[in-house]
């Protein structure tokens, strides 16, 4: 059952940094893997897979499974200057 929109106000800054960190890292090419995202945002452990485990629960980011780590990416695009593609260089 699809989520209902987020209300941006009901966001942490912790996600909102999260987030920052999981765009950041896929506009410049990189994967956003899990242990990307954590040395991105020098967060505790626990604190940032909350954080992950609500944006995903939100439907904010998607998580995904590459060589076995989880990566993720966000759910919507309409803030890429080509929606549906992350802007930047491509992923690697």
């Amino acid at each position: 059952m699809p989520q209902p929109p987020v209300d941006a106000q009901t966001v942490t800054d912790t996600d909102l940094h999260v987030f920052e960190a999981v765009a950041t890292l896929e506009f410049t090419g990189r994967r956003p893997s899990r242990s990307a995202i954590a040395a991105a945002t020098r967060l505790d452990d626990a604190v940032l897979d909350a954080a992950l485990g609500e944006m995903v629960a939100h439907g904010l980011l998607a998580e995904t499974r590459e060589h076995g780590e989880a990566g993720y990416e966000p759910v919507r695009r309409d803030w890429s200057t080509q929606p549906g593609e992350p802007a930047g260089h491509a992923l690697s």
